[in-house]
C-alpha cells in the first residue's frame, strides 16, 4: 500500500473518530437542552396551577378545579393532570387518566411527605411520559394536597431524531469533504513527489545519471528531491572522472603489457637463435652437399625440397615472433562472435573432415556483441580450433559453446561485468599440470613441428581486448579452453 493511501486512511480514521465523538456529544447536549426545556415548561404550568389552587377551597369549588384540570389537559403536550386532596378525600383528574392513575397518586403522596416537588420518567401504555408532582400548601405552609402533571415526551424524542439526522448528514458531508481534501492533498504533496523520487531512482539504477527531479517546494520532500539532484550530479561527475581514470589505466595496462613483451625479447632472442640455428645448419650442410653432387639431379631436387621446408619454417617462426613483438593497432568495431566461430569452422572444414571429427555447436540465441578487431579474434579461435583438432584422434569430438556470463576478473573481484564465454572443448589426449602452466610461454610446445608461439600470440590478442583465457585439462580426457571477452554496453558502445 502506498504511503499516500496509508496517510489518507490514517487521517480519515482520526477525523471520523473526532467528528463521530463530536456528533455524539452534540446529540447528548441537545437531548439535555430539550429535557431541561420540557421540565421548565412543566414547572411553569405547575406554578400556574399552584397559584390558582392554593387560593380556593376545593370542596366549595369542585367545578372550578375540574375545569382548571380540563383546561390544562387540553394542551397537546400534556397527557393529563391529577389533583389530589387526601385529607378531604377529593381527587380531580383529566379524562385521559380515567385508568391507571394510581402511580401518580403515589407520586403526589410522596411529594407531600417530602414537602418538595418530585420528577419521574416512565411509560403509560407503552408511551414515554414525564411525571411532575408538587404539594399544595395552606397559609400555614402545611401540605393539604398535591398535583401531578403527566407530560408527553414523544415530541421531545421526535425532535431528538430530527437532530440526529441533521447531525448525521452534517457529519457525513464534513467527513466526505475532509477525506476528499486529504486525498487530493496527499496525492499532490506526498504521493506525486514520492512517485517522482521512485521513478528518478529507477532511472538512476538503469545508469541514466542525467535524471533530475523538479523541486520547487519548500517542504521535506522537495528538500529530498534537491538532495537527489545533487547526488545525481555528483555521481555524474564521479562517473566521468572514473571513466577518464579507467581509460588512462587501460592505456597504462596496454603499455605495461607491451613493455612486458619487450622485456622478454632477450628470452625470445635466445629461443629464436636455437630455433633458427638448426634450420640454418641444415641449409648450410645441404648447400655444401649440392656443390659436391651438381650432376646428380635427384639429389639436388631432394636437397632443394629440404632447403625450402627449412626456409618456410624459419619464415613462420619470424612472422609469429613479429606478430607478438610488433604492436598492431586493432581496428575496433562491433563483432558477432557467432559469425567469427562459424567462419573459423568453415576455414578448417577440410581438416575436420579429414580426421572425421564430430563438431557440436552450442551457441545461445541472441548473443550480445563485443567490440574488437575481427581479424585478430579470427586468429584467436583459428589457433584454438587447430590445436583442438591436432590434439584429437580420428573419430573424436570437437565442441564449441558461446553464452553470456556475469563475473569478475581475478585481479578485480569486486567489479562484476558481462562477458561472452567461448569454450573450445576437445576429446583429445589432454595435458598435465606442468604443461598447462607453460603452454603460454614463448617457444614452449609439445608438438614435433610446433614453434611454441601460437598460444602466446593468442593470449596477447585476448588481453588486448580486455579479456582472458582459462584452461582446464585432464590427461586422456581432453581439454577445455575458455575465452572471456567483455560485452559491448548499450550506453557507451564499449566493452
Amino acid at each position: 500500500m502506498r504511503l499516500g493511501t496509508k496517510l489518507t486512511i490514517y487521517l480519515s480514521l482520526i477525523i471520523i473518530a473526532v467528528v463521530t465523538g463530536y456528533g455524539y456529544l452534540d446529540i447528548l447536549s441537545r437531548r439535555d437542552i430539550l429535557v431541561r426545556k420540557m421540565k421548565a415548561e412543566v414547572r411553569g404550568t405547575g406554578r400556574t396551577l399552584t397559584l390558582s389552587l392554593e387560593k380556593i377551597s376545593p370542596p366549595d369549588e369542585k367545578d372550578y378545579v375540574q375545569g382548571l384540570v380540563d383546561a390544562v389537559s387540553e394542551y397537546e403536550r400534556i397527557q393529563g393532570v391529577v389533583v389530589y386532596y387526601p385529607g378531604q378525600n377529593l381527587m380531580f383528574r383529566s379524562q385521559s387518566l380515567k385508568e391507571g392513575f394510581e402511580p401518580y397518586i403515589d407520586l403526589i403522596e410522596r411529594s407531600m411527605s417530602q414537602q418538595a416537588p418530585l420528577e419521574e420518567f416512565g411509560a403509560r401504555k407503552r408511551v414515554p411520559v414525564f411525571s411532575y408532582a408538587f404539594p399544595l400548601k395552606d397559609k400555614s405552609g402545611k401540605a393539604t394536597g398535591g398535583v401531578c402533571i403527566v407530560q408527553h415526551t414523544s415530541y421531545m424524542e421526535r425532535e431528538i431524531e430530527k437532530a440526529k439526522w441533521s447531525i448525521f448528514v452534517t457529519m457525513f458531508l464534513l467527513i466526505a469533504g475532509t477525506v476528499i481534501l486529504i486525498l487530493l492533498g496527499t496525492r499532490k504533496w506526498i504521493s506525486r513527489p514520492i512517485s517522482k523520487l521512485i521513478s528518478g531512482i529507477g532511472d538512476m539504477a538503469k545508469g541514466n545519471l542525467d535524471t533530475r527531479i523538479d523541486s520547487k517546494g519548500k517542504d521535506e520532500l522537495s528538500e529530498l528531491a534537491r538532495s537527489f539532484n545533487q547526488m545525481a550530479a555528483d555521481l555524474q561527475r564521479a562517473q566521468g572522472s572514473i571513466m577518464k581514470e579507467a581509460e588512462a589505466r587501460l592505456e597504462l595496462e596496454r603499455g605495461l603489457r607491451q613493455s612486458e613483451k619487450l622485456a622478454i625479447i632477450g628470452q625470445l632472442a635466445s629461443g629464436l637463435a636455437h630455433e633458427i640455428g638448426t634450420p640454418l645448419n641444415i641449409l648450410l650442410g645441404r648447400t655444401e652437399l649440392m656443390k659436391k653432387k651438381l650432376e646428380d639431379k635427384e639429389a639436388i631436387g631432394k636437397n632443394l625440397d629440404i632447403i625450402a621446408n627449412q626456409v618456410e619454417k624459419i619464415t613462420r617462426i619470424i612472422e609469429q615472433l613479429l606478430g607478438f613483438v610488433r604492436k598492431k593497432q586493432p581496428e575496433l568495431m562491433t563483432v558477432d562472435i557467432r559469425e567469427i566461430l562459424d567462419t573459423a569452422l568453415d576455414l578448417l572444414d577440410h581438416r575436420i573432415e579429414k580426421q572425421q571429427l564430430m563438431v557440436v555447436k552450442d551457441f545461445q540465441e541472441s548473443l550480445p556483441p563485443v567490440t574488437g578487431d575481427p581479424d585478430s579474434l579470427q586468429q584467436v579461435f583459428l589457433n584454438l580450433i587447430v590445436n583442438a583438432v591436432q590434439a584429437t584422434a580420428g573419430g573424436g569430438a570437437l565442441r564449441l559453446c558461446a553464452a553470456p556470463v556475469c563475473l569478475s576478473k581475478a585481479e578485480a573481484p569486486v567489479c562484476r561485468k558481462r562477458y561472452i564465454e567461448v569454450r573450445v572443448e576437445d576429446s583429445g589426449v589432454g595435458m598435465d599440470e606442468e604443461v598447462i602452466r607453460n603452454i603460454f610461454n614463448p617457444f614452449f610446445t609439445t608438438k614435433e613441428a610446433g614453434t611454441g608461439l601460437g598460444l602466446m600470440v593468442t593470449q596477447g590478442i585476448v588481453q588486448d581486448h580486455e579479456g582472458w583465457i582459462e584452461v582446464e585439462s585432464e590427461v586422456g580426457r581432453g581439454s577445455i579452453f575458455k575465452v572471456y571477452l567483455p560485452v559491448m554496453t548499450e550506453e557507451t558502445g564499449e566493452g
